[in-house]
Parts: C-alpha cells; structure tokens; sequence
C-alpha cells in the first residue's frame, strides 16, 4: 500500500524582533547577486561523474532508500569533492522536493545526509546540509543547533543557509538564538560597507541586542567587540558614520533627585 506524499505542517511563528532585518537581508544578497560574481564552478571529477550517473537512475530503483544506498555506494571511502556536492545539491535539494516525500521516503533522505555528514565530521559545508534537511524533515532543533554549529565554523556559510532564520532561532531561544545573532551581527560587519548604502544596518542590529541583553552582562561583553569594530571601521572610513554607536549602560540605582 503506497503511502500519502508527506507535507510539513507550518509550524507557527513568533513576530521576529528585527522588523527591518529581512528586508535588510534582502538587499544584501541583491546588493551580492547584481556584482555578477558568481561562485566558480570547481571542476568535473571521476567521483562527480559517478554520482552525477547513480542519481540519474532513480526509476531503476523500487524504493527511495535503495536509490540513496546506491548513490552512496558509488562515493566508496572517498572524501566527497566539492563537484559532487554539488551535483548532490542539485539533484536532492531542489526546492519544494523534500514536502512532497511519504514518511519513508524523508527518513531515507534524512539518513543518507546524515552519513554523509557522519563520515567527514569536520566538514563544515556537509554538515550545513545535514543540518538543513533536519530542519525540514527531522528534528527542527536539532537541525537549527546543527547550523549554528556549520556557522561557528565557517561563518562565510550563514549567507547560503542562516540568513532567514530568525523566527526559528527565536522560537528555539536561549544561547541558539543568540548565536545566531552574533553571527548575523558579524555578517552585516563584514559585509555592510561594500555592499549596503551605508552602516545604518550593522548599526542598527547592535543597537537592538544592546536592547534585548541589557540585563545580561555575559551576553553584552561578547557583543561590545563587536560595536567597537563597528566604530574602528568607522574611524578608518571603511563605514559611513550615520550614527554614534553609544553602549547600553544599566542604570545605576542611586539616581539623583
């Protein structure tokens, strides 16, 4: 008996806090996107060349885990090149795919990332996957957790796979989602002076966690560095001065009359 193609319920968000941030987000990848420098296309393997043909044979299997076992196969012991990634990337994660799998054939999917990550656990760009096909189709907080992780290792990797995650890591709390802030307050450091019209958005972002952590003093030490690369790259002309970045002082309990 064939099963119903499964569909991810959507889940309900909290309103994000950062009303400006999406939009913001948007403009950097078009600001990205219009440079034309598109990412070089690393060269076809023999390894690239054998999964490209194994997942090109999908109605000579009866089922999704026999396919992916197949596909699997063809790699061996070897380490995965970035070519085959790819050639995983586009056959595997095509957008809206993973909705339209019945429950079996999502636990195939989900473990076949899995052991890919499993097996080179220092890779930081399989380990993104891994976690992005958890997010859809296993455990959505363990996939986000996954992802921070991915960040922590190559923060170049939170354009492609963090940047819209904002409901979910605030939905998730705690230290994840503020992780996730640090990473996004680093992108928009690293990013906004040439890209975005001006540093209002890096700005903007450090002053809304001053906000949210002001009770929190752990939490605003590992955020002050980061202002105060906001304003070295003022200093030194790398960033528009729109605003004096000013730190967020508690207030002291004996307020004079």
């Amino acid at each position: 008996m064939s099963r119903a193609p499964r569909r991810r319920a959507a889940r309900s968000r909290p309103r994000a806090r950062f009303c400006g941030v999406s939009d913001w987000l948007e403009r950097l990848r078009g600001a990205i996107s219009s440079t034309g420098r598109s990412p070089e296309r690393p060269p076809e393997t023999e390894q690239a060349r054998r999964v490209a043909a194994a997942l090109g044979e999908r109605v000579l299997f009866a089922t999704e885990a026999s396919w992916l076992d197949a596909v699997t196969a063809t790699i061996a012991d070897e380490a995965l090149d970035a070519r085959t990634i790819d050639h995983l990337v586009g056959a595997l994660k095509v957008p809206g795919f993973y909705g339209e799998l019945a429950d079996d054939e999502a636990a195939a999917h989900l473990a076949f990332w899995r052991r890919l990550a499993d097996r080179q656990p220092t890779d930081a760009v399989l380990l993104a996957h891994f976690a992005e096909v958890e997010v859809t189709l296993g455990e959505p907080v363990e996939g986000l957790r996954r992802l921070i992780d991915a960040f922590d290792r190559r923060p170049e990797l939170f354009m492609e796979f963090g940047w819209d995650l904002e409901d979910d890591a605030r939905a998730l709390g705690g230290e994840p989602l503020f992780r996730w802030q640090l990473h996004l307050l680093r992108w928009f450091i690293a990013t906004s002076s040439e890209h975005l019209e001006s540093g209002d958005e890096a700005r903007e972002v450090y002053g809304a966690l001053l906000e949210e952590y002001a009770e929190d003093p752990a939490r605003l030490a590992q955020l002050h560095p980061l202002g105060d690369e906001i304003q070295r790259l003022e200093l030194a002309g790398n960033l528009p001065r729109a605003m004096v970045v000013r730190r967020r002082r508690r207030p002291r309990g004996d307020v004079e009359g």
